[in-house]
C-alpha cells in the first residue's frame, strides 16, 4: 500500500485535462459582454448569431463557474459600464426647474410637526 505523501506527489506530478467547454475558447468575448451588462439570452444570441452553437443554460453555468475578472483601471477608462450621455441644456434646465425647491402652501413650513402647540 502507498503512503498518502507518495499518493498526493503523484497527483502534483499529473498534467492538467484539458477544458471541457467550448465557451473557454471565447471567455474574452463573454465577459466583455457582462462587462456591458448583457444578460445571459443576449449573449447565447450574440454566439449563435456568430457560429457558436450554445444554450443560454449553458452560458449561465459557465459564467457562474468563471465569473467576470476585475477591470484594471486602465481597462475601466477605456470601457466604461455606462455610457455617458452628451448634455443637453434643454434636459438639463427642465430637471433644474422640475427640482427646484418650491414655497410651502402652510404658514409654518420649516417647524417640524412635533413642536406646533396643540
Amino acid at each position: 500500500m502507498t503512503s498518502l505523501d507518495d499518493m498526493l506527489e503523484r497527483a502534483r506530478r499529473m498534467e492538467v485535462d484539458p477544458s471541457r467547454s467550448k465557451l473557454d475558447d471565447y471567455a474574452q468575448i463573454v465577459w466583455e459582454l457582462r462587462r456591458k451588462r448583457k444578460r445571459v439570452r443576449t449573449i447565447t444570441a450574440f454566439l449563435n448569431e456568430h457560429g457558436v452553437r450554445v444554450h443560454r443554460a449553458t452560458v449561465a453555468r459557465w459564467l457562474k463557474a468563471h465569473p467576470v475578472p476585475a477591470v484594471t483601471p486602465a481597462e475601466k477608462a477605456f470601457h466604461p459600464l455606462v455610457p455617458v450621455p452628451a448634455p443637453c441644456p434643454a434636459i438639463e434646465q427642465a430637471s433644474q426647474d422640475f427640482f427646484k425647491p418650491r414655497e410651502s402652501k402652510h404658514e409654518n413650513h420649516n417647524e417640524p410637526d412635533w413642536n406646533r402647540p396643540d
